[in-house]
């Protein structure tokens, strides 16, 4: 019995001595397992901070690079997009740009030819790219300036100069033509002045001096109109430089000024000028002088471009529930023809190509010019023999 007993103690101890390490082992198991899990949560925590990271990062890029208003490429040599804002996008006309490869993807045109040049560059490279954008010309500044960075990236700018462009055309072209126009009356004057000066019997005979000094004081006038006319246009194309004033004035009294200054023409041309405004007095917000210039010349226009007798020239002028004023001036004249339309605002421009009218070509521009320097927009039509419309919109003006 004693002996039994003593197999039980070995064998218990022995079963102990088993359990002992395997109890053990099995906590220390358990204790890895949370060890891991806990691991792998916080490795999925991380990841998802790390996404969550790289998003703002993306998010911020993403604002960083549309903040900067002109369209921005980051491209590898390969030609291929890494980053890029969407005026970018709209640019290149390429909706999924990122990631796109360019230089495989446009057309030839001036635009892939830069990109060409900037991929290939290891120095900046600058540039004027014409590019069509919305079925516009649009002029671009680009500046492309490679990177040193491993992948040797290329950062390109695009800075749009159509305006200062389109400027500096109007001002050559405005030099050109202004020079021209004067030119002509001038050399006549100083040719009749030299006869005079030069040829004694032509200056004592009455007849043929007063008919010089007439031409003289003809084309004298002529010159001081375009002048007058190009100081005017200067003026209203800056409304920033304060000639503009801004003040409250009766539309109706200063359309009945200009009506009775034309008057003497509109009798000689057996023409007839309507006035229909209301209400009255049409109060509007501006200035007087460049309003007034503005319906003498649509006016004038009318007349001088329809000297035939039985001319109608309508001036009216309404305002709608929401404030805004419509001024039209309208004739059953001769009409303009739908090649000339397009351009009958443009500096010097005629639309008669005989010589008969005359004029500086700078009215409607001048018109043009007044209205928008007041916020408004104008705008012509006209059905050849029947009749033409000039509309002006004005939204709502606020007494300041």
């Amino acid at each position: 019995m004693h002996g039994m007993i003593g197999w039980d103690v070995v064998l218990g101890l022995v079963i102990l001595a088993f359990a002992i390490p395997f109890i053990f082992l099995s906590s220390r198991m358990k204790q890895v397992r949370l060890r891991a899990l806990a691991v792998q949560q916080e490795s999925k925590y991380l990841r998802m901070m790390l996404r969550e990271l790289e998003n703002h990062v993306r998010h911020d890029q993403s604002l960083f690079l549309e903040s900067l208003g002109v369209p921005f490429l980051l491209m590898r040599p390969s030609g291929r997009v890494e980053m890029a804002n969407e005026k970018a996008a709209e640019l290149v006309g390429v909706e999924s740009i990122i990631q796109a490869n360019l230089l495989r993807m446009l057309p030839e045109s001036e635009l892939k030819t830069f990109l060409q040049q900037a991929c290939n560059s290891t120095v900046p490279v600058r540039a004027d790219v014409a590019v069509e954008l919305q079925g516009v010309p649009r002029l671009y500044r680009a500046t492309a300036t490679p990177l040193e960075t491993r992948e040797r990236h290329v950062g390109i700018v695009f800075l749009d100069v159509t305006e200062e462009h389109r400027t500096q055309v109007i001002r050559r072209d405005f030099v050109a033509n202004a020079s021209h126009e004067l030119r002509t009356p001038l050399t006549l004057i100083i040719g009749y002045l030299d006869a005079l000066i030069d040829e004694p019997e032509v200056a004592e005979d009455a007849a043929i001096r007063q008919r010089s000094l007439g031409i003289m004081k003809h084309h004298a006038d002529r010159m001081s109109r375009l002048i007058a006319d190009m100081l005017t246009l200067s003026r209203v194309d800056s409304p920033g430089s304060g000639y503009l004033k801004h003040e409250e004035f009766n539309l109706c009294r200063v359309a009945e000024d200009v009506i009775l200054r034309l008057k003497p023409m509109a009798d000689e041309q057996k023409a007839t000028v309507n006035m229909e405004i209301a209400p009255q007095p049409f109060v509007m917000w501006g200035d007087s002088f460049y309003w007034a210039q503005v319906i003498f010349n649509l006016l004038e226009n009318a007349l001088k471009n329809n000297p035939s007798p039985g001319l109608v020239v309508s001036l009216r002028a309404t305002t709608d529930e929401a404030g805004a004023r419509t001024i039209t001036v309208e004739d059953n004249g001769v009409g303009i023809s739908p090649e000339a339309l397009p351009y009958i605002f443009n500096r010097f421009y005629r639309a008669d190509t005989t010589g008969k009218i005359k004029g500086t070509g700078l009215g409607l521009a001048i018109v043009r010019h007044a209205v928008e320097a007041h916020g408004g927009s104008i705008c012509a039509s006209s059905t050849p023999g029947e009749r033409t419309v000039f509309t002006i919109h004005l939204p709502k003006q606020s007494v300041e």
